[in-house]
């Protein structure tokens, strides 16, 4: 075999080598990309099914507590009231440690006042003054929610007693600080509103 045949043989062999990797390549790709897709469409679909999953357990847990037995009663209406606290207290606290400015600070009364009573929004341990807001000015403060754990102590059928464990974080030019305050609280059914938030560890 000359040198020209056997050029032409491995030009021939390096073409095919090189389309037979690309070809495997572009297959191993699209396979990936096929496998990231279904994973996606895992967890989507997974996503939903948890949700189903949990507004069926909480429809349950609604409809025993008011017409379960003498048993099943006090544990649905345990369960609902655990969850009222905990969406009320996120909402309440929410407002209460979310500020950038002191703008922000004032107007957290204002927006508390859908879920507090003039009694909790005038307790000065909870939205400050107009000190504090010269404060959060003065020192660039900014303060944000990062987590809200309620535990249910008590019920009746106007009112939730619980304790509150609160952790945020404030943000100024020396750096960020984490807190964590705790509070006894009483949620009013009738109100829809906080009537009572105590700061434990002021």
């Amino acid at each position: 075999m000359n040198k020209k045949a056997l050029h032409v043989i491995l030009a021939v062999t390096t073409v095919v080598l090189c389309a037979t990797t690309i070809f495997f390549r572009v297959k191993s790709d699209q396979a990936t990309n096929n496998l990231r897709d279904s994973n996606k469409q895992v967890k989507k679909e997974k996503t939903k099914y948890e949700k189903k999953k949990s507004d069926i357990s909480n429809n349950i847990y609604y409809y025993i507590s008011k017409n379960g037995d003498e048993k099943t009663k006090p544990i649905g209406q345990q369960y609902v009231n655990s969850e009222l606290l905990d969406t009320a207290s996120n909402k309440l606290f929410g407002f209460v440690f979310n500020y950038s400015n002191s703008d922000d600070y004032r107007k957290r009364k204002d927006l508390a006042s859908s879920i507090a009573t003039n009694d909790v929004l005038n307790n000065k341990t909870i939205f400050g003054d107009v000190k504090g807001a010269n404060v959060v000015d003065s020192l660039g403060l900014k303060s944000s929610l990062d987590s809200v754990t309620s535990y249910l102590n008590a019920q009746d059928n106007n009112s939730i007693k619980g304790i509150v464990i609160v952790k945020y974080v404030i943000n100024s030019s020396s750096g960020a600080k984490e807190g964590t305050k705790t509070y006894n609280v009483i949620y009013d059914k009738s109100q829809g509103k906080f009537s009572k938030v105590d700061s434990i560890n002021n």
